[in-house]
C-alpha cells in the first residue's frame, strides 16, 4: 500500500488499509472501528482480533452516501461471484463475494465466525436506512 503523506484530515496511522471492488469502481481507506469520524471518510473495521488472511470474519462498515460512487453507494450491486481485494501496509487479500442480503439493524450474526474460513463481511445501510446490505465474501 502506498503510504501517503501530508496534513489529512486523518492520520495515516489509522488507515489500516484499502478496500477494492473493482464491479462499483471502489477504493475505500479503511480506519479501525465503526465511529461516526471514521466512517465519513472510508470503511470503519470491526476487526474483534481477527486478522485478514487468518480464520475468522471482519466487518467492514461504511455509509452509503447520497453521491453515486461514494462510500458503499452502490455496494447493493455486489454480486456473487464479484471480487473484493483487501490490501494491508504488508500484504494483499483476494476475497470472492459468495453471498449478498439484508438484515435488520440489530442482527449482529452477520459477523459470526463461519467454521474454519477467513471472510469479510461488509456493512451498509439500505437506500432508506432503515436495514443492512450485507455483501459476505470469502478468501481465495
Amino acid at each position: 500500500m502506498d503510504d501517503t503523506s501530508g496534513d489529512n484530515t486523518h492520520n495515516n496511522e489509522q488507515v489500516q488499509g484499502l478496500i477494492h471492488i473493482d464491479k462499483i469502481d471502489l477504493t475505500l481507506p479503511m480506519l479501525e472501528g465503526a465511529t461516526e469520524e471514521n466512517l465519513d471518510v472510508g470503511a470503519g473495521l470491526m476487526s474483534q482480533g481477527f486478522t485478514f488472511g487468518e480464520v475468522g470474519n471482519i466487518g467492514i462498515a461504511a455509509h452509503r452516501s447520497r453521491t453515486s460512487g461514494r462510500l458503499f453507494n452502490r455496494l447493493d450491486e455486489v454480486e456473487i461471484g464479484d471480487r473484493v481485494t483487501v490490501e494491508t501496509h504488508d500484504s494483499e487479500y483476494e476475497y470472492e463475494v459468495v453471498d449478498t442480503f439484508i438484515v435488520e439493524p440489530e442482527d449482529i450474526s452477520v459477523l459470526d465466525v463461519q467454521e474454519d474460513e477467513s471472510i469479510v463481511t461488509l456493512i451498509t445501510c439500505t437506500i432508506d436506512s432503515t436495514q443492512r446490505v450485507i455483501v459476505q465474501a470469502k478468501l481465495l
